[in-house]
């Protein structure tokens, strides 16, 4: 951002009148979004409560566990993501506030996906998966990973139209779509991609589990337990670093966003497309199975 003979005189702007390249309202649309996201966090709420007070059924700890490593990330983003929204409402510096949005809208993504597949894992863990509400919930996850990541890549092109007033450099733009589609492609594929065999039984094998429950038992517990952890790592990681980014934005000064630097509106908009598109990978590879 410049701020060189930036003007002395504030005068406020909140994007209503469709100038400089910006035929959004961030401001307008904030509060919706904030209340938006608050809703989802009172379900994520909902849902930490029922697995820490309900009974699961016999032998779905491990699955209420892992939908509980899901929960407690998202609501954290979601909670602060709301937070955020609602610092927007009150904005005066269009270009400020479409910043502000872009972090935002970044941490609503990949949230909302992780609430989807922290919701599949309480199928298995109380027992409703007796008609395929497992694999209905992974076609759910498939196509929440892959709207997620559309709203994601309009969401950058968007975002350097309006800072840069339409004069984006056109390998801005094709980096932007073709690394949206890649994160698109690598999405279907760790969907549809098979576990590995398991590997042979150990000797001995863990209390309780007998040599014909071992591949189940590895498969949860071992493999897809460690895929949880990592997506839920991911999220904290991706989450913290938006959330801290967008908090920044809030307090630079007006006179700060007289105008936007190519290279700055680049790079935020590829941080806000890759970080969550790194989430939803790992969100979709830590889903349940059939």
């Amino acid at each position: 951002m410049t701020s060189l003979g930036g003007p002395t005189n504030f005068t406020p702007d909140t994007c209503v009148l469709g100038t400089d390249g910006i035929d959004w309202s961030s401001i307008a649309s904030a509060e919706a979004m904030s209340a938006f996201c608050g809703i989802m966090a009172g379900f994520v709420f909902a849902g930490l409560v029922t697995v820490i007070g309900q009974k699961n059924s016999p032998g779905g700890d491990g699955h209420a566990s892992r939908g509980l490593k899901l929960f407690l990330p998202c609501f954290i983003g979601l909670a602060t993501a709301s937070y955020l929204y609602a610092l927007t409402a009150g904005e005066l510096v269009c270009t400020r506030a479409v910043t502000e949005q872009l972090f935002s809208g970044a941490i609503l993504a990949a949230d909302a996906l992780i609430v989807v597949v922290a919701l599949a894992w309480l199928l298995p863990a109380y027992d409703r998966n007796k008609h395929g509400e497992v694999r209905f919930f992974r076609g759910l996850v498939q196509f929440a990973a892959q709207f997620s990541m559309l709203m994601v890549i309009v969401s950058a092109d968007g975002f350097n139209n309006s800072v840069l007033e339409r004069h984006v450099a056109g390998w801005v733009t094709a980096f932007v779509y073709g690394g949206g589609a890649v994160f698109m492609a690598a999405i279907f594929f760790v969907w549809r991609k098979p576990l590995p065999p398991p590997p042979p039984p150990p000797t001995p094998l863990p209390n309780g589990v007998t040599a014909a429950e071992w591949p189940a038992h590895w498969r949860d517990e071992v493999l897809l337990n460690r895929h949880v952890q990592v997506a839920a790592r991911t999220a904290v990681a991706a989450g913290g670093l938006l959330a801290v980014a967008g908090g920044c934005v809030v307090g630079i000064a007006w006179n700060h966003w007289t105008s936007m630097a190519p290279w700055l509106a680049y790079t935020l908009s590829g941080i806000t497309l890759i970080l969550p598109g790194l989430v939803i990978i790992a969100a979709v590879r830590a889903a349940p199975r059939a």
